[in-house]
């Protein structure tokens, strides 16, 4: 069953991608939960995959993602959980995009879990 499922560890809003979610499932989630972002925020994708979202969809995602996120707290940070190279290398794409977007909050794509954790906590 595919789906993105909310979770809030201490300050951090964790949407764990399970299967191949559509682009419209990625949409529905940024407007269902990023709203509920205090400061940090992490996609982990473990158990997820982007085979139902193509790269139009994807490259248009920062700009969406702005937007919601205008009035998020200063010193916000957003991490992906990519443990496979395809994903890993898909979320660096979207740091570019991110930057071209100027995302006003921190960005980082990490291999795992524990590993973003402690960067969105990260800072110094």
């Amino acid at each position: 069953m595919t789906g993105i499922n909310y979770e809030n560890i201490d300050d951090i809003v964790v949407l764990r991608v399970v299967g191949g979610v559509t682009f419209n499932q990625i949409l529905d989630a940024l407007h269902d939960y990023f709203p509920l972002v205090s400061k940090h925020l992490i996609w982990d994708y473990t158990e997820g995959d982007l085979a139902n979202a193509t790269p139009q969809d994807f490259k248009s995602i920062p700009a969406i993602s702005a937007k919601l996120f205008a009035n998020r707290q200063q010193g916000g940070r957003t991490a992906f959980v990519c443990p496979t190279d395809y994903l890993y290398g898909m979320f660096r794409m979207y740091t570019a995009f991110a930057d071209i977007q100027k995302m006003p909050y921190d960005y980082e794509v990490c291999e795992s879990l524990k590993e973003a954790i402690v960067w969105v906590k990260h800072t110094g």
